[in-house]
């Protein structure tokens, strides 16, 4: 066999353990390089998380439009069943006047108020059939973070027993009640002149946009006001308990008026 000619200043000895010539060379980070790559991570996940929040509340705050539209055509559906009317509300009634409770679909066993099984407000439309109960979905809001999330509530709107159902979103009810006027009453052709739905407006853990609410007007739009200062929001009840009906009453008359920002 023929020997393979020497390459100069390359040794064809064996190496001391078996090393390869590959193996020349290969080392791994040193601590310095590792901590500059974690430094360039965490700048980058500050630089992206912040934008990947605001893609996600902005993606939320669009499905929470939908939310609305999808009762509006069940309020407008009810409307022409019956001759203009929307639901009406117990929380309305002068004996028992709690506007703040207008987030509610039905009353709990053992109240004195509430139509047939306790349904009220948009939970008539639950029970005449307007909202499925497999699309009870869309009374919660994918950003609310308080006590009242859909997966509480999911088998009660299905079920016969009078359980109490709070939904994310406040529903004017039958009549104005906003200023200090008569009452009068709500009809669906009122359009863009009342105002029929908007965010949870119970207490701060139902405010569920921080930024802002949504609220939906009689000609079915809906609309984003922004409460970027979040003066509205600290104007809301720490706790529902604690909410007086003429304090609901003038954030309800805020939430209604033209210029609200």
């Amino acid at each position: 066999m023929t020997a393979l000619p020497r390459i100069p200043g390359v040794s064809t000895r064996p190496r001391a353990g078996g090393e390869s010539a590959a193996g020349i060379g290969r080392r791994g980070f040193t601590i310095i390089e590792l901590i500059v790559c974690l430094g360039i991570i965490t700048v980058l996940c500050g630089i992206l998380l912040p934008s990947l929040r605001a893609t996600r509340e902005q993606a939320q705050r669009f499905s929470c439009q939908n939310n609305m539209s999808h009762i509006g055509q069940a309020l407008n559906a009810y409307g022409i069943a019956s001759n203009g009317d929307v639901p009406a509300s117990v929380h309305l009634s002068p004996s028992a006047f709690r506007p703040a409770e207008l987030m509610g679909a039905r009353v709990q066993s053992g109240a004195a108020v509430g139509g047939e099984s306790g349904w009220d407000g948009l939970g008539i439309l639950v029970q005449r059939g307007y909202i499925g109960a497999s699309e009870c979905r869309c009374l919660h809001c994918a950003s609310h973070s308080g006590d009242h999330p859909y997966e509480r509530y999911a088998d009660a709107y299905s079920s016969d027993a009078r359980t109490g159902i709070y939904t994310n979103y406040h529903y004017s009810g039958h009549e104005t009640y906003a200023d200090s006027g008569t009452p009068r009453r709500i009809r669906i052709d009122d359009g863009a002149d009342v105002v029929l739905l908007t965010d949870g407006l119970r207490s701060r853990s139902d405010f569920n946009h921080g930024s802002g609410l949504n609220r939906m007007r009689g000609d079915l739009s809906v609309e984003w006001w922004a409460d970027t200062r979040g003066s509205l929001l600290m104007s809301l009840p720490e706790l529902p308990e604690t909410a007086s009906s003429q304090q609901h009453k003038t954030i309800w008359s805020r939430v209604c008026d033209q210029s609200f920002n």
